[in-house]
Order: structure tokens, then C-alpha cells, then sequence
């Protein structure tokens, strides 16, 4: 599904259903998502990655993808996010080029550093190395997925005997974005060459700083300014009024925020002293807010939230501002399969036919290089 002036549609995948679920029951109903998706003409399906909680329980994004791929041959896919630290990077490296031999649409791959204290020490691992494991694990999938025989002098992660991933990839249709959560993280992300992946943590003036700050790093890095895509993950509620939207909002987001605060346990969490995470106290100081319906309302101003005229005008807006590659969330703790796969279906029908050329280009080619 695209829009005028190029701008493409995808939705979250995700493993989401009524408290109490099982496991069983939340992949159905994410595998009855992804059906119904595809029906309703949307281009791209990306996957999430989390472990060992009620928090989205799906741990290996390729595996899922492999999955859908042979049953969604016409659907492009993609991560939001693989948390590279935890993965050893040959062995995503061979993930990622066996995931290019199974399908031939292009290939969306967010790659982020994590946020939770419970996945970091499960797997053994020192948060505060985060930021460095995710940069040299990104130099080894930069450099594996040339083709070419490889060795990297890591300190964390060193690659001491050359190799060469097998298979080939087929890098043609193969995207890589940075998760990106601030002006702040986006120069990052253009210092290392990944354009943005960003979310609606913040307002619409936020994600407009942050596409500037990574658009002025790619530019001092020497990058070009032609043929990226942007994507932004946004939540997404259709209904015939803005009331009633904003009351489904406030009857069902408040146990997707606590499901975030359950999961990343903010409280148990030295957020100050853990290098690269200091903003996130104040990030997850708002989630908490919006554990209540009555913060839930302020969020619903920089949601897809509203009837289907508001949902028109605040994505012309997003799409004003430079994203080009809309990523739906639907799907979130406790909203029942029948709701989000018709918020699916009124934004299919109502919303994307009616999206304009956007008023400011979008900026660099996100392929693999």
C-alpha cells in the first residue's frame, strides 16, 4: 500500500492479546494480524524483539520473519528493533543473509542497543556497554554483508579470523536503520552511517529535531542526501469521532504503558549512572503518567489517534516533516483482535488513499553498503 508522493504503509506484528492469554493464543492472533494485514493491501510487516516477559514475547525477529516470508510471499518485512548486543553479530550476520535468500521484497532491519535491565543481566551482559556493542556489532554486519572475507579488530566484539558470510546476501533489497529516540541518538546514527528508525516517544516537534540533527551529522559526515527512507512507528486508533477514539485510547493504552513500566522496571534502574541511557528517566517519568487514562489524552495528540479526518491531518503531518515509511501499531496489550483489525481496515480504506506529496523532501539510501 503506498500513498501519493510515495509514502508506503506497513503494521506491527506483534504477540499482543487480552490479560490472561496464552502464549499460544497471542501468536494466532499475531499470525491472524499479518493474514489480515496483507488483505487490506499493506506493503510491510515488522517484527519486534523482546524475552522473558508478557512484554511482546517474541525473542528472534529472524526466525519470526523466515516464518512469515514463506507465507506472505507478497509482503515486504521488517525488525523494530533486533537488539544487536544481545546477539552474537557473525551468527546475526548469517541470520540476516539467509533472511535475503528467503524472499525477494526489500528487507526493513531496525537495529537498536535495548533498554532493559532484565534482558541485559539475563543474557550476562553490562548495560553500560550498550552503546559500544551496538557500534561495533553494526561494523561487522556493515563489513559481512559486503560478501567479502572480513576481520575486525573489536574490543568488545573482535572478529580475529577472517571469515566471509555465507550464504552471499543479497543486499539489493536489504535496508539497515538505526532506533533512534532523540536529536541526540540520531547524530549518532548518522556518524555510523544508518539512517533513522524513530517512534512517538516524544511529540511531533521531537521526531522534527531529530530528523534535522541526523540529517545535519549525515551531511557533515560526507553522506548524500538522496533515496532514504525514513519509517516511524506511530500508534493507530480509527474510529467515526475523535471522542470515541480517544475514549478506546484511554480504555486500552494505559495497560500497554504498564506493560513498558513491568518490563523495564524504570525504578530498578540507575538511569543517571549507566552511560548513554541518562534521558531516560524523564522518557519513562511520562510512561508512568500514562498508566492513567487521564494521561493518556496528551499522548493521543502526536498518535494516529482520532476519526479518520484528525488521523488524514496528523499524518500529513508526520509525512510533512520527512517520514516516508509509516509503520502502524495496532496491536498493543489487551485490545482485542476485532478492534485493532478494524482501526486496520477504517485506515486502509479512509486514511492512506487520502495522504498528499509531502511539503519538505526526504533526505540517504538506507541499503546496505
Amino acid at each position: 500500500m503506498a500513498a501519493g508522493g510515495g509514502v508506503e504503509f506497513g503494521c506491527v506484528i506483534a504477540a499482543a492479546g487480552a490479560p490472561g492469554a496464552s502464549d499460544a493464543d497471542l501468536y494466532r492472533g499475531m499470525l491472524a494480524d499479518c493474514d489480515r494485514y496483507a488483505q487490506l493491501g499493506y506493503g510491510t510487516a515488522w517484527v519486534l524483539e523482546h524475552h522473558f516477559s508478557d512484554y511482546f514475547p517474541t525473542p528472534d525477529p529472524a526466525l519470526l520473519i523466515a516464518h512469515l516470508a514463506g507465507r506472505y510471499p507478497e509482503l515486504s518485512f521488517g525488525a523494530c528493533v533486533i537488539v544487536t548486543p544481545w546477539h552474537h553479530p557473525l551468527r546475526l550476520a548469517g541470520q540476516i543473509a539467509m533472511l535475503t535468500e528467503f524472499t525477494d521484497r526489500p528487507l526493513h532491519l531496525g537495529l537498536g542497543r535495548g533498554t532493559a535491565k532484565l534482558e541485559f543481566d539475563a543474557f550476562g551482559l553490562d548495560m553500560g556497554e550498550a552503546r559500544q556493542r551496538f557500534a561495533e556489532t553494526w561494523e561487522i554486519l556493515r563489513r559481512g554483508m559486503t560478501g567479502e572475507p572480513f576481520s575486525y579488530d573489536g574490543t568488545l566484539r573482535p572478529v580475529a579470523q577472517q571469515v566471509r558470510i555465507r550464504p552471499a546476501p543479497r543486499t539489493g533489497q536489504l535496508h539497515f536503520y538505526g532506533a533512534v529516540a532523540s536529536p541526540d541518538s540520531a547524530g549518532i546514527m548518522a556518524r555510523l552511517g544508518l539512517p533513522p528508525l524513530c517512534n512517538t516517544i516524544g511529540d511531533i516537534q521531537q521526531q522534527a529535531r531529530a530528523l534535522r540533527a541526523w540529517e545535519a551529522a549525515a551531511a557533515e559526515a560526507g553522506q548524500g542526501t538522496a533515496g532514504v527512507t525514513f519509517p516511524i512507528m506511530i500508534d493507530c486508533i480509527v474510529e467515526d469521532s475523535d471522542e470515541e477514539a480517544i475514549r478506546e485510547a484511554c480504555r486500552y493504552k494505559p495497560r500497554f504503558m504498564q506493560a513498558q513500566i513491568n518490563h523495564y522496571a524504570p525504578h530498578a534502574t540507575d538511569w543517571v549512572n549507566t552511560p548513554g541511557y541518562e534521558a531516560w528517566q524523564r522518557i519513562f517519568a511520562g510512561m508512568e503518567r500514562r498508566t492513567r487514562p487521564e494521561g493518556i489524552v496528551p499522548w493521543c495528540e502526536w498518535q494516529l489517534i482520532g476519526s479518520a479526518d484528525t488521523v488524514l491531518r496528523k499524518l500529513q503531518a508526520y509525512v510533512d516533516i520527512g517520514f516516508n515509511h509509516i509503520i502502524l501499531h495496532f496491536a498493543t496489550p489487551g485490545i482485542p483482535v476485532a478492534a485493532r483489525h478494524r482501526w486496520a481496515a477504517r485506515f486502509a480504506s479512509d486514511v492512506a488513499p487520502r495522504v498528499g506529496q509531502p511539503r519538505s523532501a526526504p533526505a540517504v539510501s538506507g541499503q546496505a553498503r
